[in-house]
């Protein structure tokens, strides 16, 4: 059975919209874009690239496809396995395949519920809060692989949005705390939920 692995960064209080730079995103006029920069530590940067080597298919929603479509196949020398990996985007809408080789889902919970079925590699998620949303309430998501910032953003996208998530419980794999106060943290499903 594959996994589908959700990998975010994330503040204190939960956001997780445009960690990397300004432009990011910067939908509902959020300014904070880049707010993980001034946290950069060389250890964390090779976590987030070990991952990065890991055999995958990428899961994705419409957005960070077409961000990361302009993006990743210009540097496919710096993470190869993204170009090579077979790209499943969820969306309601038709979408031009930008980077191949690139599927579409037009019913995420479903079509991956049939997939996960199958033999191949996990799915990674960066990023695509909606999806993950979306994927948490229907209780698909296995693993969860958080980046946690010593930072209060405010205002944001956040990973679990107030009123709309279902209580799951997570088992905590391992966890590492740098010097800067960033910690990683790997979280397991517990599926024997109450």
């Amino acid at each position: 059975m594959r996994k589908i692995i959700v990998f975010e960064h994330l503040s204190l209080d939960g956001v997780v919209q445009a960690p990397s730079g300004k432009e990011e995103d910067v939908s509902n006029d959020f300014e904070h874009g880049g707010w993980t920069v001034p946290f950069q530590h060389p250890e964390i940067g090779q976590v987030i690239r070990g991952w990065m080597h890991e055999d995958c298919s990428l899961l994705l929603g419409r957005a960070t496809y077409e961000q990361w479509a302009s993006y990743w196949p210009l540097h496919s020398d710096v993470w190869p396995i993204a170009d090579h990996a077979m790209k499943y985007v969820a969306t309601r809408h038709a979408l031009p395949v930008l980077w191949q080789p690139t599927t579409c889902l037009k019913h995420p919970t479903s079509e991956l519920k049939l997939l996960k079925q199958q033999d191949g590699p996990p799915f990674h998620i960066w990023g695509s809060s909606e999806l993950v949303h979306t994927l948490y309430q229907a209780d698909l998501i296995d693993e969860l692989r958080l980046i946690h910032y010593p930072v209060i953003i405010g205002s944001g996208k956040r990973l679990f949005p107030d009123q709309r998530m279902v209580p799951l419980t997570w088992n905590v794999m391992d966890q590492h705390t740098f010097d800067n106060g960033v910690s990683i943290i790997r979280y397991e499903r517990n599926k024997n939920q109450i």
